[in-house]
């Protein structure tokens, strides 16, 4: 039972939106695209995790401070007698372990996720102590992407493997679970010392002139600028979007990117870069929003 949907972060929405508006510099650029990819592993992972059919509490995209220290959690799953910790990668390709050092094939190393597994286990544990609750934790760091190879993988380690996945999910399906009050003052207590606000965040400053205007296509992010009236269509992969979905896509990133800002006719006919009629805005806004003000100092709200 998922108590804790998952959903994408903050920064990563920001991100997304910024993408095609500003020329991200080359390492915020690949830390979206990272950004991106992780929040699309953790959520094929969802998908088995929707297949478990015994009792239990699943809990995804849980932020903690404990002794000063912050730390993520992927997913967390509380049955009977244990505390399921999830460690979600997205990783493609071939990569090895050379002792404690995690590796792409070509020798380059890379931050070894076991290490942070383990302080993840640590860090929850002394959480668990600090409420009141002994519960053991059962850490795995799960490979969720079916083109990953891993050579050398030290036997005596929870790793699941994309292959091991269907195993994996049969294999909690076989054990006992009956939850109880206990279980769900848990869970109870993880949401509400979820921390909402990540101390990690790495959004770079922007302005609202300097980023561009129009409406973008959300399959390759060009420009999309030929509009027929009942839809746009991207010149670049032809990818076709209905106006009102567009629209309502472009207000949402506005409002994203700008959040003190309010929506009007107006600021949404200039943030789509003159694409659609302003009566055509209107029209679908007041549809979709409530207005507030009278005249030319309404807005949508």
């Amino acid at each position: 039972m998922f108590i804790k949907n998952r959903s994408e972060s903050e920064e990563l929405r920001v991100l997304k939106a910024l993408n095609p508006r500003m020329d991200l510099a080359e390492k915020e650029k690949q830390y979206y695209l990272n950004l991106k990819k992780g929040f699309e592993g953790e959520v094929m992972f969802d998908g088995y995790l929707k297949r478990i059919v015994i009792q239990s509490f699943i809990l995804n995209d849980l932020l903690f401070e404990q002794n000063h220290s912050h730390f993520q959690i992927d997913s967390l799953m509380i049955s009977q007698s244990l505390t399921y910790l999830f460690e979600v990668k997205n990783f493609e390709g071939e990569y090895y372990f050379d002792g404690d050092t995690f590796r792409k094939i070509n020798g380059t190393e890379v931050k070894n996720p076991l290490l942070q597994l383990e302080r993840n286990v640590s860090l929850l544990r002394q959480f668990f102590n600090s409420i009141g609750f002994k519960i053991p934790i059962e850490p795995y760091l799960v490979f969720v992407n079916p083109d990953f190879t891993l050579y050398q993988a030290p036997l005596n380690r929870r790793i699941i493997l994309p292959t091991n996945l269907n195993r994996f999910i049969h294999h909690i399906n076989n054990q006992k679970s009956n939850l109880n009050y206990q279980h769900s003052r848990l869970s109870d207590t993880l949401l509400s010392s979820h921390l909402t606000k990540s101390p990690f965040s790495k959004i770079p400053p922007y302005e609202y002139a300097q980023l561009r205007k129009g409406v973008f296509c959300h399959s390759c992010g060009a420009v999309m600028e030929e509009y027929s009236g009942r839809e746009l269509i991207c010149k670049s992969c032809s990818v076709k979007e209905n106006t009102k979905s567009a629209l309502l896509r472009s207000a949402k990133e506005f409002n994203i990117l700008n959040p003190k800002d309010k929506l009007s006719t107006n600021i949404i006919y200039e943030w789509c870069g003159g694409v659609f009629p302003k009566k055509t805005i209107r029209k679908v806004m007041k549809e979709n929003y409530t207005i507030s003000g009278y005249g030319q100092w309404s807005y949508f709200e």
